[in-house]
């Protein structure tokens, strides 16, 4: 096959996965509208912000989201008949930009349906030495979680879908790796702590009080990471709980969280790719 039957070839699926992919955005437009919708006309107790119901909604749309950027992604593979075992780097540089991204836009379709800026999700300037004890917390954080991880796999044997999923995120090369903490630190951290502590949490905690709405994200954030694996829910629950912990002692400061949460996906990545095999 010559370069131009290639190209034309390349042009004709990256259609297919247009026609596919447009209907499916349209329905996850109109579903988050009638989520809207469904909390329209109820007017806040006060104007401090939203409440639980909203929040709710907020994270049941992500969900879809989610599942939306699984599509996606699968029709991308089909379409360019790429093969996941044989790519020469992470199916999760494809599928992360893309889902972090849908995350980012239903959290900020509802900040504006609350009339939310981005100084009420909590992007505000962190001091240096918030940020040097926070950086310290990832690294405790981590140590932690892991030491829960390796209770689960001693008590229950190794986690069956661990082989998959370190397919799918492990970098390849250094090159890679460095791709991978640019991307936990500027979109990663910043998207999913916007979503859950900004705007979910926020929400719970404005219905349930600041224990309960701290309790309430931090279930529902680890019941999405179950997605990869089930073995996740409880160590990514403690890391939740510290994460918004971290977000109410700071006074709300969404940065602060992001960057402990970049952080901390970083150093997990560095030692799995630097771990001896």
């Amino acid at each position: 096959m010559n370069n131009h039957s290639k190209k034309r070839k390349t042009i004709y699926n990256i259609n297919k996965i247009g026609k596919i992919i447009l209907p499916i955005l349209e329905g996850a437009q109109t579903l988050i509208e009638n989520l809207l919708k469904f909390n329209g006309g109820m007017q806040m107790e006060n104007d401090s912000g939203w409440k639980a119901k909203i929040s709710f909604a907020c994270y049941l749309a992500l969900g879809g989201g989610i599942v939306l950027g699984i599509f996606i992604v699968a029709f991308i593979f089909l379409g360019m008949r790429l093969d996941s075992q044989e790519l020469t780097f992470p199916a999760a540089l494809i599928s992360l930009p893309i889902n972090e991204g849908i995350i980012l836009i239903i959290t900020f379709l509802f900040a504006r349906y609350k009339s939310a800026d981005m100084k009420k999700l909590g992007l505000k300037k962190p001091s240096l030495k918030i940020l040097l004890l926070v950086s310290i917390g990832a690294f405790l954080l981590l140590l932690l979680a892991g030491a829960i991880s390796a209770v689960q796999e001693f008590v229950l044997g190794p986690d069956p879908f661990a082989e998959e999923l370190n397919n799918a995120v492990l970098p390849r090369n250094q090159l890679q790796l460095i791709a991978f903490v640019g991307l936990s630190m500027a979109l990663v951290g910043p998207a999913e702590e916007l979503a859950f502590r900004g705007f979910i949490q926020r929400g719970f905690e404005n219905s349930f009080g600041k224990a309960g709405g701290l309790v309430t994200a931090s279930v529902l954030f680890s019941l999405l990471h179950g997605l990869n694996s089930p073995r996740a829910i409880i160590p990514v629950t403690i890391v939740s709980l510290a994460l918004g912990y971290v977000w109410q002692k700071t006074d709300g400061n969404t940065t602060t969280s992001a960057w402990m949460h970049g952080l901390y996906d970083s150093i997990v990545l560095a030692i799995a790719y630097f771990a001896p095999a």
